[in-house]
């Protein structure tokens, strides 16, 4: 018995069985043939119809094979901020709008006032303002994020409720997990929560499919949200950090965490604690940048206990988000002034420090932080990275097996199923494959450095 995850991205179709142990037991992904149906600068749109051939295509591979007929629940993930419009029979009546369409932006002031001044053309309810002043759409007209729309489609009713963490740009009130009676006309599905069984898969699909008994629909979330999940971070004060082009973290915490310099913003969690989350400019693209095909070779020739003096801000970019908010911030660490090493060394340690800094804003808003932390993103590639990491937060690192959005959709299915918590649930399906203990209890040098490193930080914001 297996649980299906759907993960429907901008390019395509990724599906995931996950067994009851929570092992991947097939893969099939399908790209989609049409990007973006519209030429205009600053649009982007897609025929919500390709997203179902597409999945019908990666299905009819995957349940090909006898043994993966047994599916126990199905959820599904989707880019937030994508929206479409449909009639009472779910069918389409125009283009879905993705995350990146920017054509809504004078309904983004009016939006304004609902999401406590932050409010963006990604979002979802301006896109709504904008179809509904200039497409021309019936009374009975229903609005559907991407995943609402997929989950339309597998179970064959429109009559479903939507997830909060979509609803989230599309206007929910996250406090109260409703819409907020400025929304009250509008046509916006129910809310429930990740994880939580909203129907079944439609017979039509079961016996084209050749399905075993019944498969449940659960709740499903955005693409980040199920990376999340997917990450093995399940109890409060659980942190996973996402290092890749940039630096990312997102946690567990029973309280919101408000953050007055909008370095932090806090997402749900199913299980009704707070996400707090925020990323960083800096991040592993300045590694590839500056070192490209010989990172690996630099990895066997260095320690990460080896002597050197060099700061770096390991960021290719102007300003800064996280840890701290400065949009004319300049990176520090000429590469001129190091020798390859050093350079090289320099640039991982410093991720390790922003990452240090990272976690101790967060305990400073009142957030709390466990003694692990799960790591995702192509950073956890680098042995050497890891163990410095570690030594650097004074943390253990955890790498899981699995930490795309298809196996949190996965995740979420099995919880529904179950009826489980979804931290429980990732607790008990992520494979943790590595785990990475700091080496020592602490480095006097390295600490040095670290204040150093905060203190440059600081000058640099304070003299903008």
């Amino acid at each position: 018995m297996s649980f299906l995850g759907i993960d429907l991205g901008t390019g395509g179709v990724r599906c995931i069985i996950v067994n009851e142990e929570g092992f991947v037991s097939s893969e099939v992904q399908r790209s989609l043939s049409r990007l973006n149906l519209s030429a205009n600068p600053g649009e982007s749109e897609q025929d919500a119809n390709d997203w179902i051939h597409t999945l019908e295509s990666a299905l009819d591979e995957l349940f090909s094979e006898p043994k993966n007929r047994h599916i126990l629940a199905v959820a599904v993930d989707s880019t937030s901020g994508t929206v479409l419009p449909v009639d009472s029979d779910a069918a389409p009546l125009g283009p879905a709008l993705l995350h990146n369409d920017m054509r809504s932006i004078n309904e983004t002031e009016l939006c304004k006032d609902i999401f406590d001044g932050d409010c963006s053309p990604s979002f979802s309810l301006p896109k709504i303002l904008w179809m509904n002043q200039h497409l021309c759409l019936p009374d009975e007209v229903r609005f559907l994020h991407a995943t609402d729309f997929l989950n339309a489609w597998l179970c064959g009713s429109v009559d479903i409720p939507t997830d909060f963490t979509n609803a989230m740009k599309s206007g929910l009130d996250l406090q109260a997990k409703e819409w907020p009676e400025t929304l009250a006309g509008m046509p916006l599905p129910p809310i429930v929560a990740p994880g939580e069984v909203i129907g079944q898969i439609s017979r039509i699909h079961q016996n084209r499919w050749s399905l075993k008994g019944s498969c449940l629909l659960v709740s499903g979330a955005t693409d980040s949200n199920a990376a999340f999940y997917a990450s093995g971070a399940g109890k409060i004060g659980d942190w996973s950090t996402t290092i890749g082009t940039t630096l990312a973290v997102k946690g567990i915490s029973s309280k919101r965490i408000f953050d007055p310099q909008g370095r932090i913003y806090c997402h749900r969690h199913p299980d009704g604690n707070w996400m707090p989350g925020g990323a960083s400019n800096a991040g592993g693209e300045i590694l590839k940048a500056e070192f490209g095909d010989r990172i690996e070779v630099l990895e066997k020739e260095i320690s990460c206990n080896q002597v050197h003096s060099g700061l770096v801000y390991p960021s290719i970019r102007k300003g800064e988000r996280l840890p701290f908010s400065d949009p004319h911030f300049l990176p520090f660490g000429n590469k001129g002034d190091f020798g390859p090493n050093e350079y090289f060394l320099s640039c991982i340690e410093g991720l390790a420090f922003v990452e240090k800094m990272t976690y101790e804003l967060l305990e400073e808003l009142g957030a709390e932080v466990g003694n692990r932390i799960f790591a995702t993103g192509g950073a956890v590639a680098s042995k050497l990275g890891l163990q410095i990491r570690a030594d650097v937060l004074q943390r253990s690192i955890l790498v899981p097996q699995y930490p795309n959005s298809a196996m949190g959709a996965a995740i979420l299915a099995a919880a529904g199923y179950y009826t489980k918590s979804v931290g429980d649930m990732s607790s008990d399906l992520v494979k943790v494959i590595k785990t990475v203990d700091p080496s020592c209890l602490s480095d006097e040098r390295r600490n040095v450095r670290y204040t150093s490193f905060q203190k440059l930080c600081a000058e640099k914001t304070t003299k903008q």
